[in-house]
């Protein structure tokens, strides 16, 4: 039959009408809807397939598809009003599950394209990252065959990449310092003079300050000519200093003897153990002894009958 044109399911590139006026795509007829019907579901398995967004077959794709999906869900309503819920109108309904589930895993599979193509793009972007990463830095996108959806949705994910490698200092990361100088290594034996903190030497001279010097006590001069005759002839000149005068036995007795709480005894009996006073001194007893005890141990050695009171 004449003027009727028949479409190769296997073509790829969709012939469809010129744009309008305004942009949007002109209504397509049935026969154009089903060539973009199969065009869906080639581009579906193809991008199910390849890591790289997939030239898509025809200009305004996106509306083209969402003509496809008006179109039979007219047509489902239209049965399902004429004729019921018939097998013809299950069949519409599962036709129309088929169109969209197909739509769903082509967006999927393109936007992660998309956004693997943008990350490697955005972090591959010197001229010795692009030597060394040959094979890897994927192949620029045309986008005159791409929907401009799409080029919006690459900028964007490129921008946050961008605003991802500022904030975590990406070039200082990869960039090395072999060009500048190491700094000279540390003396384990010397210390740097610049380690010196002036608060920790004002802090030694306060402890060093703090240490009250201690001071040898002055040795009494003996003069090396002073003899036994020069002694005697100190003591006849001045017998009050001399310890057999008549004043020096009081001169002689120590402060303690004076003490109230002391008594002076003398001991009649021998004591094999030494006694122990208050502040912890020993005393050992020999018949004949005078000592110089507490009262209570003297009023004790006398009642005991190994001491007498010998008080001046």
């Amino acid at each position: 039959m004449q003027g009727i044109v028949q479409e190769s399911p296997c073509v790829h590139r969709v012939r469809v009408p010129s744009m309008m006026d305004d942009g949007s795509l002109p209504r397509l007829s049935p026969n154009r809807l089903m060539a973009v019907d199969r065009a869906l579901d080639e581009l579906a398995r193809t991008q199910r397939r390849s890591s790289i967004p997939v030239e898509l077959p025809m200009p305004n794709f996106w509306d083209a598809v969402g003509q496809l999906v008006q179109h039979l869900e007219a047509e489902l309503a239209e049965t399902i009003r004429s004729e019921g819920m018939t097998a013809k109108a299950q069949l519409q309904s599962r036709k129309l599950g088929v169109v969209r589930t197909a739509v769903k895993d082509l967006t999927r599979n393109r936007l992660n394209a998309f956004t693997q193509h943008a990350v490697l793009t955005n972090l591959i972007q010197t001229s010795e990252e692009v030597r060394a990463s040959a094979g890897v830095r994927p192949d620029t996108i045309e986008w005159d065959k791409h929907d401009p959806s799409e080029r919006v949705f690459y900028t964007g994910v490129g921008h946050l990449v961008d605003k991802y490698k500022h904030e975590v200092s990406w070039k200082a990361l990869l960039s090395n310092n072999w060009d500048s100088p190491a700094p000279p290594p540390m003396s384990s034996v010397h210390t740097p003079l610049t380690e010196f903190v002036p608060d920790s030497i004002e802090e030694e001279v306060e402890v060093e300050s703090s240490v009250p010097a201690t001071t040898d006590p002055v040795a009494h001069w003996e003069d090396p000519e002073y003899d036994e005759e020069d002694r005697i002839r100190e003591i006849d000149e001045f017998p009050e200093i001399s310890p057999m005068g008549r004043g020096s036995v009081e001169e002689s007795v120590p402060p303690q003897q004076k003490d109230p709480d002391m008594r002076r005894i003398l001991i009649l009996q021998d004591l094999d153990d030494p006694i122990i006073t208050e502040g912890g001194e020993e005393i050992t007893l020999t018949t004949g002894d005078i000592e110089f005890c507490p009262s209570i141990i003297a009023d004790t050695l006398i009642a005991a009958g190994i001491a007498e009171a010998a008080d001046l």
